[in-house]
């Protein structure tokens, strides 16, 4: 249905953004270490929560298309229903 697959472009929209801020986080981490030991921590736990988010991301749409696959139950689509959103 099209509010499934615009929750879907959302999830994917959103990982792009947290691919983004991953990569700023770096950056900034390589300007950080450039000037001092100290200037790199913050930048380098930002990375590493960006990161846990994309790990969640992606198990979360690892195991919507397991369930969807293999057990021929949509999620996400049960979800929609539950919310009356379809």
């Amino acid at each position: 249905s099209k509010t499934q697959a615009a929750l879907s472009s959302l999830i994917s929209c959103l990982s792009a953004v947290c691919g983004l801020l991953y990569l700023y986080g770096r950056f900034q981490y390589f300007r950080g270490y450039s000037q001092s030991a100290q200037g790199r921590l913050a930048p380098l736990y930002f990375s590493a929560q960006v990161l846990w988010v994309l790990i969640g991301f992606s198990s979360l749409g690892i195991f919507l298309t397991l369930c969807r696959v293999y057990l021929n139950v949509d999620l996400l689509q049960e979800l929609c229903s539950a919310l009356s959103l379809v």
